[in-house]
């Protein structure tokens, strides 16, 4: 009986949260990939803190906000598979994989917003 229950709690995870956590994943996944790039830390949590903040405004705990909502990963592997196919970095050399960051960079998308290319930085 308790299962039910539980069920009818679950909620959709928003969009705003599988986008960031997705955003912040990629960017470490490109930096990591990417000697070239790093992570903006000030950016990343920045961009945490709003999320925690909203969290809370839409009731969600904001210690296991996963707990309730309905399991996102299809989102998160359907949102890997567009990033894939927009940039085929999987098994790709260092410099694929710095393009692909440098061009969300350039582009001043969430994951870009979360990079720093510190090739840039030093010149």
């Amino acid at each position: 009986m308790a299962g039910p229950a539980v069920a009818e709690t679950l909620r959709p995870a928003p969009s705003y949260y599988t986008n960031t956590v997705f955003a912040v994943t990629m960017a470490e996944a490109l930096a990591q990939g990417c000697g070239a790039l790093g992570l903006n830390f000030f950016a990343v949590q920045s961009q945490l803190e709003m999320l925690e903040a909203r969290l809370g405004e839409d009731g969600f705990d904001t210690d296991e906000p996963f707990d309730q909502m309905i399991d996102p990963t299809p989102i998160f592997t359907s949102m890997q598979q567009d990033f894939l196919t927009q940039y085929p970095i999987e098994g790709a050399s260092r410099s694929e994989v710095c393009a692909a960051g440098r061009t969300e960079i350039g582009e001043d998308t969430l994951i870009g917003m979360l990079l720093i290319d510190e090739k840039a930085l030093s010149e």
